[in-house]
């Protein structure tokens, strides 16, 4: 027996055991998860779907889309880590009179949540030509998009992809993402005042309901 093959041969043995260890990891923590968005929203529970937004089929996924600025550069350490968000996504280098109704929309659906309003939050994505918003909207935290024909575009596919979906991101919508960056589904922006006590507790509904069915987000 040559001995000088060993170790060669013991570090390919534990790469095979990390590996096979990292993919069970996954089938526990994920798999569980995975299988109640689909029981959740095939209507399992209660015998028909009551999401209210539009489930997109093939998920984005925050750390694959085109995304700059200081937030996303420090994103590990910021408020929005591990919460579920409300993107608000304006095809607009500032917050127009549309993004501000909507934006206050979401605010005081968050406050809706209560006690579980620290499990949640929003962010408002603009477009690449924004720079810092005026006057009181100065200290509203937001990222730039670099977008193709109003979709804020996926990066390049030979880099590894976290999610499943490829295709652009169409803007003009306010978009729930889960704790793990997932963004899994679509509402339209209202289009006035009028409107957003409607939509706020359609968005109240989805995510109060997937906070009690899932369990998940900030601790």
């Amino acid at each position: 027996m040559d001995f000088n093959e060993l170790p060669e041969e013991n570090k390919t043995s534990n790469v095979t055991k990390n590996r096979i260890t990292l993919i069970m990891l996954a089938l526990v923590f994920v798999a569980p998860v995975a299988s109640a968005y689909l029981a959740y929203y095939s209507g399992w529970f209660t015998g028909s779907n009551l999401n209210k937004g539009t489930l997109v089929k093939q998920y984005w996924h925050f750390d694959d889309l085109n995304l700059k600025g200081e937030l996303v550069d420090n994103w590990g350490s910021s408020e929005f880590k591990n919460k579920w968000m409300w993107l608000l996504v304006i095809d607009d280098k500032e917050c127009n009179e549309l993004c501000q109704v909507n934006w206050f929309m979401l605010q005081q659906t968050r406050l809706g949540l209560g006690k579980r309003q620290d499990k949640a939050n929003w962010l408002m994505v603009l477009n690449k030509d924004a720079q810092q918003l005026p006057g009181e909207w100065a200290d509203i935290p937001f990222v730039k998009a670099s977008s193709v024909q109003g979709a804020v575009t996926v990066k390049d596919k030979n880099d590894e992809l976290k999610g499943f979906n490829r295709s652009p991101m169409a803007m003009g919508a306010i978009y729930l993402m889960d704790p793990v960056g997932n963004i899994f589904m679509r509402y339209d922006l209202v289009q006035s005042k009028e409107d957003a006590p409607k939509r706020s507790k359609e968005l109240h509904a989805d995510l109060g309901r997937l906070m009690r069915t899932l369990d998940v987000g900030a601790k």
